[in-house]
C-alpha cells in the first residue's frame, strides 16, 4: 500500500513539473569585417633624375624643377588606380632620345607615409609623403623580368641597336591643387552668376556643417531628377599630363546613385565616386574635384 502511494506521488510530481526547455541555437556569429580601405587621391607633378642602363648604351635624364617632367595621378579611378606620364627632353649630345612614357597604375599600397606601386611597364615606385602630403619623394627602379619595351619608338642608337627601357633614379613631386597650382591654395574655377550661389553654399555645406547646406545648395537647381528621384554623375576621370587626354570611365553624366550625398557634390568641391561622394548630374569628377565641360576633361 505504501509502495503504491509513493508511485502515485512520483507520477503526480512529474506531471506538475514543466517540460525541459529545448536547447536554443547559439546566435549566429558575424564574420569579421575587413578594415576600410584607406582613400588616397591626388595629382602630383615635378622633376626626376633618371638613368637608362642598357647593354651598350647609357642615357641620363635630368629634369628642370621649373618644368615638370613627371605627372602622377592616383586614386581617382575605379578600374585603374592611377597613371604616370614622363616627358623629359633628350640629353645633350644626340646619342639619346627624348623620354616620353605613359603607364597605368593597376593598384597601389599606402602604409603610413610610404606609397608604393608597380606601373604597367614593370617599374617599381617607392615614394614617401612629406610636408603633410604636399610632396612626394622617392625612387623609381626597373624590375628584373618586367615588360620589354624600347626606350623610344623608332630610335636607333649608334651602331644600329635599339636600346630597351631600363629606368631608375630619383623623383621629386609636389601636389597639384584645384586650379593647377602646385603647393598653393586651390583657386575656385570661374562660375557664372547663376552658379555662384549654389557653388558657395555647396562648399560651405561640404566643409563646415556636413550635408545639410549642401542639400540646400542643390535645391537651387543643381542635380538631375529622373522619375522624381535625384540622380548624380557616375563620370570619373584621371587627368593626364598637360595637353594629353584624360583617362575617363565613360561620358554618362546622370542616372547614378548620389551615394552618401543628397544630390551630389557641387562644382569645385572634392569628390570620390568610389567613396560614395559623386558629382552632381552634368559634372565630372576629375582627379578628385568636380568640374564641368570646360574643366580638365571636356565631354
Amino acid at each position: 500500500m505504501r509502495l503504491r502511494h509513493s508511485a502515485a506521488c512520483l507520477v503526480a510530481l512529474s506531471l506538475a513539473l514543466p517540460a525541459p526547455l529545448a536547447p536554443q541555437d547559439a546566435p549566429p556569429q558575424r564574420a569579421p569585417q575587413p578594415p576600410p580601405k584607406k582613400i588616397f587621391v591626388g595629382s602630383f607633378e615635378g622633376s626626376a633624375v633618371l638613368t637608362n642602363e642598357d647593354a651598350g648604351s647609357s642615357c641620363r635624364y635630368e629634369g628642370d624643377p621649373e618644368t615638370p617632367g613627371v605627372h602622377l595621378e592616383i586614386g581617382a579611378g575605379s578600374s585603374i588606380a592611377g597613371s604616370i606620364a614622363i616627358d623629359m627632353p633628350a640629353p645633350a649630345g644626340g646619342a639619346c632620345p627624348p623620354l616620353r612614357k605613359r603607364y597605368a597604375i593597376p593598384e597601389f599600397v599606402l602604409v603610413g607615409p610610404s606609397l608604393s606601386f608597380t606601373d604597367s611597364g614593370g617599374n617599381e615606385w617607392t615614394l614617401s609623403l612629406r610636408e603633410n602630403g604636399a610632396s612626394l619623394q622617392g625612387l623609381l627602379a626597373w624590375r628584373q623580368g618586367g615588360a620589354e619595351e624600347p626606350l623610344a619608338e623608332g630610335f636607333t642608337a649608334p651602331g644600329g641597336r635599339r636600346p630597351i627601357a631600363r629606368l631608375s633614379g630619383e623623383v621629386r613631386l609636389r601636389r597639384v591643387l584645384a586650379g593647377g597650382a602646385s603647393g598653393k591654395a586651390p583657386a575656385a574655377p570661374p562660375t557664372s552668376a547663376g552658379k555662384q550661389a549654389g557653388h558657395v553654399l555647396g562648399i560651405i555645406g561640404a566643409n563646415v556643417v556636413g550635408l545639410g547646406l549642401l542639400y540646400g545648395a542643390n535645391e537651387l537647381g543643381k542635380g538631375s531628377a529622373e522619375g522624381g528621384v535625384v540622380t548624380c554623375s557616375p563620370r570619373t576621370c584621371i587627368t593626364g599630363a598637360p595637353n594629353e587626354p584624360c583617362f575617363c570611365e565613360g561620358n554618362v553624366l546622370s542616372g547614378a546613385s548620389c551615394g552618401t550625398t543628397p544630390a551630389g557634390v557641387p562644382i569645385g568641391a572634392p569628390c570620390d565616386v568610389r567613396n560614395n561622394t559623386p558629382c552632381q548630374a552634368g559634372l565630372s569628377c576629375n582627379s578628385g574635384f568636380c568640374e564641368d565641360r570646360s574643366g580638365r576633361c571636356p565631354y
